[in-house]
C-alpha cells in the first residue's frame, strides 16, 4: 500500500470528514519544495475520497508573518536599500516592486497559486491577514492570553533560555513604525493588548509605547502558539510539515500540548516530509552544487518554471513516487532527460505486464496513478521521448513539421488528438529547455553546407559513412534501432564506435559530439543526411 493511502486509511480510523492543512510563509519565490505541503495534502485528500471518506485539502498563507531578510530579487542594487524600510513588517503591508501586484504577497505568490490548477490541485486559499482582520481569531487570541503562564510553562520546557515572567504569546503591529517584529507585549484588557516597540536583533525599533486591538488585526498570535489555534478554527485533522517541526522539542511537539490544554482541540495527524535540494553548476567555479531551496536566498525553482520545462505529471511524480522523509533533489540540467525517461517507463508499465511482481507492480501502478493531474488515462498515451524532442525541436521549422517526422519515423501511429497535443507540449517543453538549461554539447545547429571541420574524417570513418548512407536509402530505423545499428557498422569497418559518431558529428555541425547518435540522425530529414554522408564518402 502506498504510504498516502496508509495516512488516508489511518485518518478514516478517526473519522469520515477530514481536513488537510498546508501552508507557507510568503518569504519570497514559493519554490517547488513547498509543493511538498500542498501536493500531498492534496493527495491524501484523493486518497480518503477514493476510499469513501469525504475530505477538503486547504493552503494557508502565512502573509502576517514579518520580513526577516529582504528575499531575492529585491535584495539586489537600489531595491535592496528601498526595502531596507519594511524589515520587521508583516508581508502583506510591504508593497510589490512592480505595478501589476497589489503588494508584496501578491507578487510573490500569485505564480504559485495561479498555477496549482494545472497540477490538478484543489485547496481551499486562506489569508491570515483576512483571518486575523476579520476576527475569526479573536476567542482562540483571548484564551491564548488567559492561558499565557501555562503556555509559557510548557514552552520552556523545551527552552534552553526561559521565557520572562512577564511575557505574552502575542505580537503587536506598531501604530507608528508598522513593524511587527520590533514590539514587546507586556499587558492586555478586554480586546487590547499594551505594547512597547523595543526592537529586535535585526531591526531597530521606535521606541513608541501603544495599544492594538487583537479583535481587528492588531498584530498575531506568537507561531508556537497560533499553529495550534490555527487547527482548532479551521478544524485540521491532518498537516503535512517540514521535518524541522517534527524534531523533539518542535512547534509539533509544544502545538500538541497546547492545542490539547489551552484549545481542547487533539493534533492533526502529522505528516513529516524532507526538505528539496536543487542541484546545478555554480556560475562562478563550474563546480556540481547541492543547495537546499530557499526562497530568501534566491535558490528556488517555481511552479511556473516547472510548467515550462517539464509536464505537471513529472512534479507530482517527483513527489510521489518515494516516502515523504526520503530526501529529494532536483536538477533541471541533463539529469532532466533520465527524469523523463523513468516517468514514461512506469507510464509503460501501468499499461503492461512487467512481470515485477504484484506488489512491486501495485505499488508503481498507485504511484503512477497519484501522479495524474486528472483521471488516470484510459489507454496508453503514444509518448515520444523527451530526448528525441530535444533534438527535433532544434531541426523543425514549426511543430507541424516536428508531428510529421515523428509520424515517419514510427514513433506514433495514428495518433490520436490527444496524442497530438501532448508531442507539441513536449516539444515545446524541450525547446525551452535547450535554451535555458540544457548543456552546451546538446545545443547544435545544422550546416547547410559541409563544414570545413569534416576534412578531419579519416577514409576509415568515411567508409562507416558510406554504409550508413546506403542503409539509411533502403531502410527505415527507429532512433535505438539507428543507434545499434552505427555500432555493427563501426565493427564491421574496423573502428571504435565513438569514431564513427565523431565522424556523424563533423559532418552535420562541424564538431565532434552532440546528443544521442540515433536520435541526432533521425530528427534530420533522410535524404539530407544521406547525400551529406555520400558526398563525404
Amino acid at each position: 500500500m502506498h504510504w498516502i493511502d496508509q495516512i488516508a486509511k489511518a485518518l478514516l480510523g478517526r473519522g469520515e470528514k477530514h481536513t488537510i492543512a498546508s501552508g507557507i510563509s510568503i518569504s519570497g519565490h514559493i519554490h517547488i519544495g513547498h509543493c511538498n505541503d500542498v501536493f500531498i495534502a492534496d493527495g491524501i485528500r484523493r486518497a480518503v475520497e477514493q476510499t469513501g471518506g469525504k475530505a477538503e485539502a486547504i493552503w494557508y498563507a502565512d502573509d502576517y508573518d514579518p520580513m526577516r531578510r529582504i528575499p531575492w530579487p529585491l535584495n539586489e542594487g537600489d531595491l535592496a536599500e528601498r526595502y531596507k524600510r519594511y524589515l520587521g513588517m508583516p508581508y502583506i503591508n510591504i508593497p510589490s516592486p512592480d505595478q501589476t501586484h497589489k503588494n508584496f504577497v501578491d507578487y510573490f505568490s500569485r505564480p504559485f497559486s495561479d498555477s496549482l490548477e494545472d497540477f490538478g490541485i484543489q485547496v481551499k486559499i486562506y489569508s491570515a491577514a483576512e483571518i486575523y482582520r476579520s476576527g475569526k481569531m479573536t476567542n482562540l487570541i483571548r484564551a491564548a492570553l488567559e492561558h499565557a503562564d501555562e503556555i509559557r510553562e510548557i514552552l520552556n520546557r523545551y527552552r534552553a533560555k526561559p521565557l520572562p515572567e512577564d511575557w505574552l504569546p502575542y505580537d503587536a503591529i506598531c501604530e507608528k513604525c508598522g513593524r511587527l517584529a520590533t514590539t514587546k507585549t507586556y499587558a492586555w484588557h478586554d480586546n487590547y493588548v499594551s505594547y512597547k516597540c523595543d526592537g529586535c536583533d535585526y531591526v531597530a525599533g521606535c521606541g513608541h509605547e501603544g495599544e492594538a486591538d487583537y479583535g481587528k488585526g492588531g498584530g498575531k498570535l506568537t507561531w508556537r502558539v497560533e499553529w495550534p489555534a490555527r487547527w482548532k478554527l479551521l478544524g485540521v485533522t491532518c498537516e503535512p510539515f517540514g521535518k524541522d517541526h517534527a524534531a523533539a522539542g518542535g512547534s509539533y511537539e509544544t502545538g500538541k500540548i497546547i492545542a490539547k490544554q489551552v484549545f481542547g482541540y487533539d493534533a492533526p495527524y502529522p505528516v513529516p516530509y524532507e526538505w528539496v535540494s536543487l542541484k546545478g553548476v555554480d556560475e562562478e567555479t563550474g563546480e556540481i552544487v547541492h543547495r537546499r531551496m530557499s526562497s530568501s536566498r534566491g535558490v528556488v525553482f517555481t511552479l511556473p518554471q516547472w510548467l515550462s520545462t517539464a509536464e505537471p505529471e513529472l512534479l507530482r511524480y517527483f513527489i510521489f513516487r518515494s516516502k515523504a522523509m526520503k530526501s529529494k533533489e532536483f536538477d533541471p540540467g541533463l539529469p532532466l532527460l533520465d527524469f523523463y525517461d523513468e516517468y514514461d517507463m512506469v507510464e509503460n508499465a501501468y499499461f503492461t505486464e512487467t512481470g515485477i511482481g504484484d506488489r512491486k507492480e501495485e505499488q508503481v501502478e498507485r504511484i503512477y496513478e497519484l501522479s495524474q493531474v486528472r483521471a488516470t488515462p484510459k489507454q496508453q498515451p503514444q509518448r515520444i521521448s523527451f530526448r528525441f524532442a530535444a533534438v527535433l525541436c532544434q531541426v523543425v521549422k514549426n511543430w507541424d513539421q516536428a508531428i510529421d517526422v515523428i509520424k515517419s519515423r514510427g514513433m506514433m501511429t495514428d495518433p490520436s488528438q490527444t496524442d497530438v497535443e501532448l508531442a507539441t507540449q513536449r516539444l515545446e517543453r524541450a525547446f525551452n529547455w535547450i535554451n535555458d538549461y540544457a548543456p552546451e554539447h546538446l545545443k547544435f545547429k545544422i550546416a547547410e553546407t559541409l563544414p570545413p571541420e569534416a576534412k578531419a574524417i579519416t577514409v576509415e570513418q568515411k567508409n562507416g559513412l558510406k554504409i550508413l548512407a546506403d542503409d539509411l536509402s533502403k531502410k527505415d530505423y527507429t532512433p535505438v534501432e539507428l543507434h545499434n545499428h552505427i555500432y555493427e557498422i563501426a565493427q564491421n569497418v574496423d573502428i571504435e564506435p565513438q569514431e564513427l559518431f565523431k565522424a556523424v558529428y563533423l559532418a552535420l555541425i562541424g564538431r565532434e559530439f552532440g546528443p544521442r547518435v540515433g536520435n541526432f540522425i533521425s530528427a534530420i530529414d533522410k535524404e539530407f543526411v544521406i547525400n551529406r554522408f555520400r558526398e563525404i564518402a
